[in-house]
């Protein structure tokens, strides 16, 4: 079954669409967030498109990262839609991606081109051509802006494989100073805080020291959902930061009310984090693994 959407367009089911407008619109949004657009056109009287209309609905929600449309080629407010890719027969698929290595700018008014297409009833064809381009989970860049960042990051991976945690912290702010816009070393430090006080030594072996790194791991979690907020590994190192909080060593200094109000609220705060790592991520969100 197709929805229709007139404001944030979402994925995982087929939307039907009701104008050009609203084709534009997801067609922006999708090319902006390099996300796949798979278009069917169909038509009442179609049997062919009644037949494989349930195998499409079944691969969008195989798909949580791609956009399934379907436009009805004799709508007075689609008809247009159908025109401008030239179609002819139905069903006919559709799909829709950003060129490979094209740049989004601000304001970028971009929709994609035309990938692939698939003409008929064929559920085979249909399943390859889905699996060939639909949308994977997003990841965000990893190269940085130096060489010099890229040294100190290799170097805080190595040192944090070597469980020398606190040297870690030490080489991703270095990377981080000159790279400041890098999700992923803001992930990686707030990997690291973790990692450190988990270990209780070099600096962590106090109740006192430990808060204070606690601090700067949520800090650094914040951060990330921040400059990444599609990325699902940012939104695991938040949880892990909320349940640090949430700790008892953490609730120390604070009334018996108030600690267990504390840990109620960062509980809940970790969970919401999970959620939208697990919704972002495929449902395969894991903790403890820092990005390259």
């Amino acid at each position: 079954m197709a929805t229709s959407t007139q404001s944030k367009p979402v994925t995982g089911v087929p939307i039907e669409i009701s104008s050009v407008s609203e084709w534009n619109s997801i067609l922006r949004h999708a090319y902006a967030n390099n996300q796949t657009v798979i278009a069917d056109f169909h038509a009442e009287w179609c049997q062919p498109c009644k037949v494989i209309a349930p195998v499409y609905t079944n691969l969008a929600s195989q798909q949580p990262f791609t956009y399934f449309l379907r436009v009805d080629v004799d709508g007075n407010r689609t008809r247009p839609i159908a025109a401008k890719y030239s179609i002819s027969a139905m069903p006919t698929f559709v799909v829709i991606k950003r060129p490979p290595g094209e740049e989004v700018t601000e304001n970028e008014t971009g929709k994609g081109v035309v990938v692939d297409r698939l003409q008929g009833a064929d559920a085979p064809g249909l399943a390859r051509i889905t699996n060939t381009h639909a949308s994977r989970a997003y990841t965000p860049p990893s190269t940085l802006q130096t060489r010099e960042a890229e040294k100190s990051k290799d170097i805080g991976n190595d040192l944090f494989k070597k469980r020398q945690y606190a040297a870690a912290v030490d080489a991703y702010s270095k990377a981080i100073a000159l790279s400041p816009n890098s999700g992923v070393l803001y992930a990686n430090r707030a990997l690291a805080y973790y990692k450190w006080i988990q270990y209780n030594r070099d600096g962590a072996d106090s109740p006192e020291a430990r808060n204070a790194l606690r601090v700067k791991q949520m800090e650094d979690g914040l951060k990330v959902t921040k400059l990444e907020e599609r990325w699902g590994k940012g939104w695991v190192r938040l949880a892990e930061a909320f349940l640090e909080a949430g700790c008892e060593e953490s609730m120390l200094d604070m009334a018996i009310g108030q600690g267990l109000e504390g840990q109620r609220h960062n509980l809940k705060a970790a969970e919401e984090a999970l959620t939208s790592a697990v919704g972002l991520s495929e449902g395969k969100a894991k903790a403890g693994k820092f990005h390259v």
